[in-house]
């Protein structure tokens, strides 16, 4: 009886606090719950107090924005975005382009006449044309040798020259049967090679010929060289810069012409070619080729004239005004004159050439410019006007179609930002987590083990650090340079090289953690429990490190996003035409480009500090919010 009294007592107890408790709770359920409430913690779990701390944080929440609006730009914005990265663009203009381009041509003009003597000489014929002339002027011939064989060089005039073969081989005497096997010598002449064969004698003289005999091996015997005879020595080629200009549109013309035409320049004016008489006249300075019936056929002069593409497809009447003009200029020393002259109408519409119903090319007057210029040591003289051309959009300012402009490349700026935005963000995510892997596992060994497992690992660590990483990804750049490799190639390949020099302060950091929780009371309930080593530390250990690791990885990527862009900025990087925020900076480094094109280079570097800041804020908001101490 009494038991069940005291039951009851108990329960009656019980009730009147629960009733109190629920007063006491009416009473306050209006007043404001602080951070630090008991109450509060009780219901709030850990990861929702963090979640909260962070929210508050008003700089954390500026750089989220900040991100979040980056990766829009970057990500989603090329999807709306009309253009693309390696787009070029072009537009119609008057250009100050280079029409025509004379000089006296630098090399020589070789017609060969005998293909067999001169195969060894004819592409050396203009070093010593060039030693000729700078002996005295009297001086016609040269004697020079290549090799064994001997050549003589002939002035016929100003710009024409004669190259024959005076001496080379004649035979052979063959070793095994101690003959002569080639060539064809008389009987006293073929006793005095074997005799200074036999004596070894390497040069002598038989009548006026002189011999030079070259001992090779068993195999290849005893070659001779001799003088050729006067009477068989022959012209083997021609050497002229001299240029031939059509007079008449269908002239055809043959080397055969070409060299009867230059030697009766230089000797009786009348020579014979296809079976054709010719004759040359001089007038107002033109050497002119007329046929027999005294039609001008072509001309020849010491200028070439030919198109800024190399082609010749100028009018005799525009060349000979040219190179009055060339002519003039010379005389009076001038750098630069100016005439007028008729060329091809361009229709603005197609850029195209104008031509009337009959198909006759209409023509317009245009005065062109002439300036000379010395290009590798070479003079040329220029003629430009202003042209109508299809041009590459180089350098356009912003405008309602390119909202930032285009670079010197034709790219549309804006759309180059958004997908270089895109690379230096993704680089810097991929770095620090695998730099965070590497870390996360380096030093979780050396924290749980200790010993000497932690002495090598974090010798291992002092090693990294004295890596200097900006030498290292300029040898490795120069490396990939060498091997031509494929930009994304090159881009994971970078990514991967920076990972790996950046792992060892996380390592350091992770050691640090274990080492002071590896110790606690719950790590030796887990060893107690007899779970695996690996299981202890990636299973309880590394989860209580993870706050600081996302602290560390947020403020790192920052750090990874400006080394990328300065990789970028030295060349080092994401080769062109891929865009990345260092590259585009790099492409206006010089200090005139800068001035003249902000419209590039402020958007992009505004973009780098963003990003940088923004990444900086939210790690200093994580590492605060993650303070069990902070309270707000």
């Amino acid at each position: 009886m009494a038991d069940n009294n005291n039951v009851n007592l108990l329960n009656e107890k019980l009730k009147a606090k629960e009733a109190a408790e629920a007063a006491n709770n009416v009473s306050n359920e209006n007043e404001p719950m602080k951070l630090d409430d008991a109450a509060r913690v009780k219901v709030l779990s850990p990861s929702r107090l963090v979640a909260k701390r962070f929210f508050r944080n008003k700089l954390a929440m500026v750089g989220l924005v900040i991100l979040i609006t980056l990766f829009v730009f970057c990500f989603l914005g090329p999807l709306f975005y009309p253009y693309g990265q390696t787009q070029k663009f072009t537009s119609t203009g008057y250009l100050d382009l280079d029409y025509a381009v004379s000089g006296v041509p630098s090399t020589y003009d070789k017609y060969v006449l005998n293909e067999e003597e001169m195969k060894d000489v004819k592409n050396y014929v203009d070093s010593f044309i060039i030693e000729i002339n700078k002996a005295d002027s009297s001086v016609t011939e040269m004697d020079f040798k290549r090799g064994n064989d001997k050549y003589r060089l002939i002035r016929l005039g100003e710009d024409l020259y004669s190259v024959s073969k005076t001496a080379g081989y004649v035979g052979k005497i063959d070793t095994l049967t101690e003959s002569i096997t080639e060539g064809t010598f008389d009987e006293a002449t073929a006793a005095r090679l074997m005799e200074a064969r036999n004596n070894k004698e390497t040069e002598f003289t038989i009548g006026d010929i002189n011999y030079t005999l070259v001992y090779g091996s068993k195999n290849e015997g005893t070659k001779i060289y001799a003088d050729f005879a006067p009477e068989t020595v022959t012209e083997g080629l021609l050497a002229s810069k001299l240029v031939f200009d059509e007079h008449s549109p269908d002239a055809e013309i043959s080397d055969e012409f070409k060299i009867a035409a230059l030697r009766a320049l230089y000797g009786d004016l009348k020579f014979t070619a296809d079976g054709k008489e010719y004759t040359i006249e001089n007038n107002e300075g033109e050497d002119l080729i007329k046929d027999s019936a005294g039609n001008v056929i072509f001309g020849i002069s010491r200028y070439s004239i030919t198109g800024v593409d190399g082609q010749d497809t100028f009018t005799i009447d525009f060349k000979k005004t040219f190179v009055s003009v060339i002519e003039a200029m010379e005389a009076a020393g001038e750098r630069e004159s100016k005439f007028t002259y008729l060329v091809p109408q361009i229709d603005p519409e197609t850029l195209k050439y104008v031509y009337d119903e009959n198909g006759v090319l209409q023509l317009q007057e245009e005065e062109l410019t002439v300036v000379r210029k010395t290009v590798a040591s070479e003079v040329r003289y220029y003629a430009k006007y202003n042209q109508l051309k299809e041009r590459y959009s180089i350098h356009d300012a912003p405008s309602s179609r390119h909202i930032l402009g285009t670079d010197g490349d034709g790219y549309d700026v804006l759309s180059r930002i958004m997908y270089g935005g895109r690379i230096s963000l993704i680089v810097g995510f991929v770095v620090v987590i695998l730099e965070t892997i590497l870390g996360v596992i380096m030093g979780g060994i050396a924290g749980f083990f200790g010993g000497w497992v932690d002495t090598l690992i974090m010798r291992l660590v002092d090693i990294f650090y004295c890596i200097p990483t900006m030498p290292i990804m300029i040898i490795i750049a120069s490396v990939f340079d060498q091997m031509k490799m494929p930009p994304y190639e090159r881009l994971m390949w970078m990514m991967v090289v920076l990972g790996i020099l950046g792992w060892s302060g996380i390592a350091r950091l992770v050691r640090g953690q274990i080492l002071s929780l590896r110790e606690q009371e719950f790590m030796t309930a887990a060893e107690a429990t007899g779970l695996k080593t690996s299981r202890r530390i990636f299973k309880h250990l590394v989860p209580n490190v993870m706050p600081q690791l996302i602290v560390s990885m947020t403020m790192g990527l920052g750090g990874v996003i400006l080394l990328e862009s300065t990789l970028s900025y030295l060349g080092l990087g994401v080769k062109h035409p891929y865009a990345t925020w260092g590259n585009i900076i790099n492409s206006v480094s010089d200090i005139n480009a800068m001035q003249d094109y902000v419209y590039i280079w402020l958007p992009v570097g505004i973009l780098i500090c963003l990003a940088v800041i923004a990444f900086n804020f939210v790690g200093d908001g994580l590492r605060d919010a993650f303070d069990p101490k902070m309270k707000r």
